[in-house]
């Protein structure tokens, strides 16, 4: 196989293959840059009258994609053009999807002739995770392969899809083992000789295989609209829209229908919002240098935790489930026997909901010991404390959660949501080792580490906000309806709810986000907070405010930081502890400079 070289492409000829391998570590992203590559190598296979093309990864990854996050109606246009090139070309066109193909490497898939797959494969539609719909034909294709019901699932839920189910639902034609490339070579020689023998092939755009059943097809739209009534969230409507239009209108019509609500779709709040989310939860899991530096580490497997009271049963069963020695001590027998049954009575529950079968209760509870007093607790490679009265004889891993940290400990403030939020304070006390494996430990599991510094925890200053800012409201007599209703449409302490804001609830959300960016504020400058995308994560992983708002610190850069000063002047003297402006903000104007430093 002669190659030739190119800084995206490996590209070379097979027999009848014209063989293109995206060559662009580390997911072969499929950015303008790249697509316009493809377009150009797809030239070859008119130049050269190839009988059919192969477009595949290098070191078994086909591409991830595009970064979703900082999507733009460019790339969105460039990647549309290239699967409809695929889709027309004169010779078929086989792809061999290994590794998460996700987004538009899904996208690019589908507009394929044949689609092999390795067994590692996961397939995804994402973009309504970043209140985008699929915007290069995704929506017209998928329906077409699968029908309306698995393609709103798959689109509505952004989930990711193995090779057995790909397979089964026709998103994929083979699933191919052993030594995949060759395994695509093959099949692609196939197909060439089976069309020099007059045999053809079928684009995407002319299958009806999914709207075999009308009925069907129109009953999964329903139920989807029906799921969909009263969100907040403009995406999944108009995928669902998309889908439709699928059925009803001719197939280049229906691409132009997406590509609308595309455009439309990526200027809105929610979206932005949503795709600063994505931005700022990654920011604000970024280690410290030094600490970073020594990843990755030893994950401890033995932990002991000081306190079995509030949270430190619900740490106990997290230990457990990651298959962790758990010593559980209290002082007090009574308190002991209480975390005891608290975590039998969790695990039976997950046992008859099919959760947890008793096989596994049974071991967690044999790697659990229940201890009365310190005296077991230095045998632990890390230990949690919830009592202010823990004693050690030498250094190790300490986290400190909810009281005064020991010396050289980490402070830990956790809040238990689905993903359970760790804020850890990493630089100072503790050294980087420690820090490290108690990185490691948090992660092992389940919870997302957001480093912070000392005065914390963020999501309490910011909920404390919140809570005071309704009260200083009622108290000026703003009826509690106002009040709920504006919090609901303002995505704050909730999800949010469909519908227009009337002017008093319209200032209701202005305080109160008004209020939540000054804390935040504060926060970053008392070195509590990092950065705006520290604030932003933890406010939407707490549930302070909903994740398409994108956070405080987003809301306050899209309203403009001299708008929002000016508020806080004009409130500052009926509430100073809440709305006297921090002066980071004169900082950041006089700098002509954000929160976002993205």
């Amino acid at each position: 196989m002669a190659d030739v070289e190119g800084q995206l492409l490996r590209i070379g000829r097979v027999g009848p293959v014209l063989d293109i391998a995206l060559a662009h570590p580390p997911v072969n992203a499929l950015d303008q840059d790249m697509c316009a590559a493809l377009s150009d190598a797809l030239d070859l296979a008119t130049v050269t009258e190839c009988g059919v093309v192969l477009i595949r990864g290098e070191a078994g990854v086909f591409s991830a994609g595009q970064d979703l996050g900082s999507a733009r109606a460019a790339e969105a246009a460039a990647l549309r053009d290239l699967c409809s090139r695929i889709e027309e070309l004169a010779c078929p066109v086989v792809v061999l999807l290994q590794g998460p193909v996700r987004g538009a490497a899904a996208q690019l898939a589908l507009a394929a002739h044949l689609r092999l797959a390795d067994e590692m494969v996961q397939f995804a539609l994402p973009e309504v995770a970043f209140g985008l719909v699929p915007g290069a034909g995704g929506t017209q294709r998928l329906p077409r392969l699968v029908g309306a019901a698995a393609a709103l699932d798959l689109m509505l839920s952004g989930r990711g899809i193995g090779a057995a189910e790909a397979l089964a639902i026709g998103v994929i034609d083979r699933v191919v083992a052993g030594d995949a490339i060759a395994a695509a070579r093959a099949a692609a020689r196939d197909l060439a000789m089976a069309r020099g023998q007059g045999g053809g092939w079928q684009r995407t755009d002319a299958l009806r295989t999914g709207f075999r059943d009308v009925a069907a097809y129109r009953a999964a739209l329903a139920a989807a609209r029906e799921a969909q009534r009263g969100s907040r969230l403009p995406a999944p409507g108009r995928i669902v829209d998309c889908v439709e239009a699928a059925l009803l209108l001719p197939f280049a019509q229906g691409v132009a229908f997406e590509a609308a609500a595309f455009e439309d779709l990526i200027v809105t709040p929610q979206s932005l919002g949503l795709r600063h989310a994505f931005g700022a939860e990654r920011a604000a899991r970024r280690l410290p240098a030094a600490v970073a530096a020594l990843e990755p580490v030893a994950v401890p497997q033995r932990v002991a935790i000081w306190g079995a009271g509030g949270d430190g049963a619900a740490i106990a069963r997290q230990a457990l489930q990651a298959g962790m020695s758990v010593h559980l001590a209290d002082p007090s027998k009574a308190g002991l026997v209480a975390a005891l049954e608290a975590i039998a009575a969790a695990q039976e529950a997950e046992v008859k909901a099919g959760r947890m079968t008793p096989e596994a209760r049974d071991a967690d509870w044999a790697r659990l010991m229940p201890l009365v007093g310190q005296e077991r607790l230095p045998e632990a490679e890390v230990v949690i404390t919830t009592r202010p009265d823990l004693m050690l004889p030498a250094p190790r891993v300490v986290l400190a959660l909810g009281v005064e940290p020991p010396k050289g400990a980490v402070a830990l403030a956790l809040v238990q949501q689905a993903e359970p939020l760790a804020e850890m304070v990493l630089e100072g006390a503790s050294t980087p080792a420690r820090a490290a494996q108690a990185v490691a430990f948090g992660r092992r599991l389940g919870w997302s580490v957001v480093p912070v510094g000392p005065g914390g925890p963020v999501a309490v200053a910011l909920a404390t906000a919140v809570a005071e800012t309704v009260s200083f409201l009622e108290g000026r007599g703003v009826p509690r309806a106002t009040i709920a209703q504006a919090l609901a449409l303002a995505g704050i302490a909730g999800e949010g709810r469909a519908g227009v804001a009337k002017p008093a609830e319209e200032a209701v959300a202005r305080r109160c986000f008004g209020a939540l960016a000054n804390a935040g504020a504060r926060l970053i400058d008392a070195g509590t907070a990092r950065d705006g995308d520290t604030v932003d994560a933890v406010a939407m992983a707490a549930g302070i405010v909903a994740r398409w708002t994108g956070g405080p610190m987003h809301q306050a850069d899209q309203r403009g930081l001299m708008v929002l000063r000016r508020d806080l002047r004009l409130w500052a003297h009926e509430a100073p502890g809440l709305f006297a402006p921090s002066p980071l903000l004169d900082r950041l104007i006089s700098d002509g400079k954000g929160f976002s430093r993205r």
